[in-house]
């Protein structure tokens, strides 16, 4: 993934922090779930190097000076530089059964896609938008994992579910195994810098849906000859629309 931070490997622990308003020098005390993480699971000690986030663009480089591990603490320092990609990449999904979907959701994360939305269609199960909106808590918690291994600063977000003609043919890609259709790299190099990549059910798009996409403006893309699976399909396509 190409990103716009220039630091090379896992750097500085990170956690999540819902304020980080609090100036230089004050120390934010983390909750039991991300003190237990940072002292017990990743055995940080008095004096490390901790950058938290908030998930929504903040960022602060601290050092641990309490490590209770119910009750961490870090002392705030400068802001350091975020590794989002370079490009805001949204998905429109239309999603598979939720174990997939977890997993999923997970990788795009950790990928640094900036949001995903449940996309209606012809071909879609029709009860997966309300089955998403009951697992939004955990895709939120996953989201903020990945910013823990990823160095970025804003955490995927899931939104409400749409059809394609609530997208809008501006950046939007449709992906399609049609071999006559152009390579998704190609298509992306001369789209928007914040595109709607459009993945559809398993079975595929309809003809009357890539026809009326088409004919509003949208691009049609293929990743390779493989038919694959929706996770699959969203997974690859993200790392070629963010490498």
């Amino acid at each position: 993934m190409a990103t716009a931070g220039g630091r090379r490997g896992a750097g500085a622990e990170r956690a999540w922090c819902a304020d980080l308003r609090a100036e230089a020098g004050a120390a934010v005390t983390l909750d039991r779930e991300e003190s237990g993480h940072l002292v017990r699971s990743r055995r940080a000690q008095v004096g490390d190097e901790v950058v938290l986030f908030d998930g929504a663009g903040t960022l602060r480089a601290g050092a641990l000076i309490a490590t209770d591990p119910r009750a961490a603490q870090v002392r705030l320092a400068g802001s350091p530089p975020a590794r989002d990609p370079v490009r805001r990449l949204r998905m429109a999904i239309a999603l598979p059964e939720m174990g997939r979907c977890d997993r999923m959701l997970a990788m795009l994360a950790e990928l640094g896609v900036a949001e995903v939305v449940p996309l209606t269609c012809a071909r879609a199960d029709p009860g997966r938008p309300a089955q998403a909106a009951r697992r939004l808590a955990r895709w939120g918690k996953l989201a903020r994992e990945a910013l823990k291994i990823n160095g970025a600063a804003h955490a995927l977000t899931v939104g409400d579910a749409r059809g394609l003609e609530a997208l809008g043919p501006e950046g939007l890609v449709l992906l399609d195994p049609d071999p006559e259709a152009r390579a998704l790299a190609a298509v992306l190099a001369a789209a928007a810098s914040t595109p709607w990549l459009a993945i559809g059910p398993e079975g595929g798009f309809t003809p009357e849906e890539l026809a009326a996409a088409r004919a509003g403006g949208a691009a049609v893309a293929r990743l390779g000859a493989p038919a694959l699976r929706v996770e699959t399909a969203a997974v690859a396509a993200a790392a070629v629309a963010l490498a």
